[in-house]
């Protein structure tokens, strides 16, 4: 960035950038998660209330025990679910009982157990064994892989200075240096909750200049975005979870295409 800032020619003709439920800052982050459960239905408003307010309404980094105390019931009763995409079954545990097996909600799933003994047409996940970024990795560690682990196997080379605080590199890009930039989130994935990335680019303090309403794919809604001054766009996908595009290729081949072209979404 110093160098574009400086005149520098760019080997790449860089325009702008898309990001899709990214972590970005582990306060904004880290507290997302709660608004986020109990918003989608996940806990009820006693316990959204008991945990607002033994923590305070901050739920990163607590130091109250009794915080720590009722996150702890809330991650219990979270457990079951799939973290990238919430109203899905998770197929990362083994099953804790047979009946859980049988139920395909294990380490493999039903129409996996039944391959080869059956001539009927099973469904099939292509990434049933895909890992993103873990739950809570923020402020929980976690069992996922990390990048460092990942460039280890790998044998990549690089330097780690960026930080847990993206939010002023998105300041430069975007308000100094002028780049488009389009922030998106499936808003059924608990693991970066869109919760936390509405919350960010918010805290940039930016005019708005499309205020919040729905965007549409064939004529339906498929999720709701806000514009900003600075060329700063947040979306949501309606229906999505972790890796937009999985879940809903369509209406992410619509957003992407209409904003690479620099047309209304």
């Amino acid at each position: 960035m110093p160098g574009i800032k400086h005149g520098a020619k760019s080997v790449i003709n860089f325009k702008g950038y898309l990001i899709g439920n990214g972590a970005t800052d582990k306060r904004f982050d880290g507290n997302a998660l709660i608004p986020f459960v109990h918003g989608m239905g996940l806990i009820s408003d006693d316990i959204y209330e008991d945990v607002k307010a033994a923590c305070k309404g901050k739920y990163y980094d607590s130091k109250y025990a009794a915080c720590t105390k009722n996150l702890d019931k809330v991650y219990k009763i979270l457990e079951g679910l799939n973290v990238y995409y919430t109203i899905d079954s998770c197929y990362h545990d083994p099953p804790a009982t047979a009946a859980a097996a049988a139920k395909g909600n294990g380490s493999l799933p039903l129409s996996f157990q039944q391959l080869g003994t059956t001539d009927k047409a099973l469904p099939v996940r292509k990434r049933m064994f895909g890992r993103a970024w873990p739950l809570r990795t923020h402020f929980v560690s976690s069992c996922g892989p990390h990048w460092l682990q990942i460039a280890l196997d790998v044998m990549i080379n690089y330097t780690f200075d960026v930080g847990s605080n993206m939010i002023p590199y998105h300041k430069k890009l975007t308000k100094e240096l002028g780049y488009r930039a389009l922030i998106f989130s499936g808003d059924h994935d608990m693991c970066v909750p869109f919760t936390g990335s509405e919350a960010w680019t918010r805290s940039l303090r930016y005019k708005v200049v499309d205020e919040w309403r729905p965007w549409f794919t064939d004529g339906v809604v498929a999720g709701f975005l806000q514009a900003y001054e600075h060329h700063l766009t947040f979306l949501t996908i309606k229906g999505a979870g972790h890796t937009v595009p999985e879940y809903k290729p369509r209406e992410a081949l619509h957003f992407y295409s209409r904003w690479l072209e620099g047309k209304r979404i």
